[in-house]
């Protein structure tokens, strides 16, 4: 009867567990390594004493993906934040095709370390919505310029990852350093399903599930 038991506890315990969803950060591209946040940084402020830069890094999809935003590391005064932002998403370097435009303001910006770069400085993490764009398995370019902070100080951060990367300070044709960059979105069918990440109830559920049985073998050794 007490084994009965406790096979009946254990299949609840694995239906719960099965039941929950699994949890996955929607990224269909990061250019984040273990180089990111450091300097070599490249210039979008904007302006009247440093005009406006434009930056721009590829970013690869292996297949079809629908894109809802992207988050990007920016170099800020400390207490200042980034007001407004040009992004674009292009088919080549300053160029090509544009197949998503706007003008982000009022970021939610997240301080997300101090920095090297000199004293006085520190990374935010910036994120912004791209709505209804669809892309298909490629090479596309993700355009920063005309960044406005009350300072006029702005440095997309380097990352030297795998992307690409132009600037307008200086040659456009010269590739720099690539910047610290996700895009996020849901990749199509035509691409492997990521690996399922639980939740972290998923392991609460779990080691309720280990101490129940334990307690209850417990308790059937010492009956």
């Amino acid at each position: 009867m007490k084994r009965a038991l406790l096979v009946f506890m254990f299949i609840c315990l694995a239906g719960a567990i099965a039941a929950v969803p699994a949890f996955a950060e929607d990224v269909v591209y990061s250019n984040i390594t273990s180089y990111s946040y450091t300097p070599n940084d490249a210039l979008i402020a904007n302006s009247p004493i440093i005009p406006g830069y434009a930056v721009t890094d590829s970013f690869s999809l292996s297949c079809c993906a629908e894109v809802a935003g992207a988050s990007f590391g920016v170099w800020l005064s400390p207490g200042d934040s980034l007001a407004s932002v040009d992004w674009a998403v292009t088919t080549l370097p300053f160029g090509g095709t544009t197949l998503a435009s706007g003008t982000s303001t009022d970021l939610p910006n997240t301080f997300f370390v101090a920095s090297g770069l000199g004293p006085g400085f520190v990374i935010d993490k910036e994120s912004i919505s791209i709505d209804d764009l669809s892309l298909t398995a490629g090479t596309y370019w993700f355009q920063l310029s005309n960044a406005n902070t009350a300072d006029g100080f702005a440095l997309w951060d380097n990352s030297a990852g795998p992307s690409t990367a132009y600037s307008t300070y200086g040659d456009p044709s010269v590739p720099i350093y690539s910047q610290t960059f996700k895009i996020r979105g849901e990749s199509g069918d035509d691409c492997p399903p990521p690996p399922p990440v639980p939740e972290p109830s998923s392991f609460l559920l779990l080691a309720s599930g280990l101490l129940a049985l334990a307690g209850m073998a417990r308790f059937r050794l010492f009956a």
